[in-house]
């Protein structure tokens, strides 16, 4: 048990006996708990943007988009170990940081031991979160005309993306920092910050309202809404 409860988990995978053989070992498990099987990354990320999750068991080829492409696509997300039947994709995967990497078919006692690696690697996490919880914001740096900007996330308004660039809006002036948008939005707290288009991310305290297909903030400015992003904004709203 962690924190007096177990870790939340999905599994993702197109095949029906990997469903049933991770179910398998999973049973009888205090410590973790099953809450979701999903046959497609579409239908799990929609599940993950709205739920606790902790720890995905996450195959890596399956139709139209793959486990490698589903974790490129999650700025922070949970816990994974990868399940798969083929061994070239390892190298690649710790990219990500997964857990563990199983071929298939996966057995009981390997199994056992990527859920020890699993549960260690959430204790340190919800450590260094609880280090956090009261500390005062992390700088993050910019590269701004050749030189190295710091700031205080809790300062920005909004990002805009400008190219390969970013505009980043603090007290109603703006630098222009050579990043993307994409690179920014990892070095964010996602409590903190919402993207709401594939163009803009907004600073959440900075909110003021929603109508319409547009966010209004608190300096009157306002900024559109991408139909991408409108679901999870109006998920965070309720």
């Amino acid at each position: 048990m962690i924190a007096g409860r177990p870790l939340n988990c999905i599994i993702i995978d197109d095949e029906e006996g990997a469903h049933l053989v991770i179910g398998h070992h999973l049973k009888g498990l205090e410590v973790v708990k099953l809450c979701g099987n999903f046959f497609g990354a579409k239908e799990a990320l929609e599940y993950i943007y709205t739920n606790s999750v902790d720890l995905i068991f996450l195959d890596i080829n399956m139709p139209g988009f793959s486990g490698i492409e589903m974790l490129a696509a999650m700025t922070k997300p949970p816990l994974v170990i990868l399940t798969t039947a083929y061994s070239e994709f390892a190298l690649q995967s710790y990219d990500y940081q997964v857990v563990d990497y199983l071929i298939k078919p996966v057995s009981l006692p390997r199994f056992l031991v990527a859920i020890d690696k699993a549960l260690a690697l959430f204790e340190i996490k919800k450590i260094h979160s609880d280090d956090k919880a009261d500390a005062p914001s992390e700088l993050i740096t910019l590269k701004v005309d050749g030189d190295y900007l710091r700031i205080d996330p809790s300062e920005i308004e909004y990002i805009q993306s400008w190219g390969n660039y970013v505009k980043v809006f603090i007290k109603g002036s703006f630098v222009l920092a050579s990043i993307t948008t994409h690179e920014l939005e990892k070095k964010l707290d996602a409590t903190k910050f919402i993207r709401i288009h594939k163009s803009y991310i907004v600073a959440w305290d900075q909110v003021r309202k929603v109508k319409g297909n547009q966010v209004y903030l608190l300096r009157e400015n306002s900024l559109p809404i991408g139909k991408t992003f409108r679901k999870q904004l109006m998920e965070r709203l309720k």
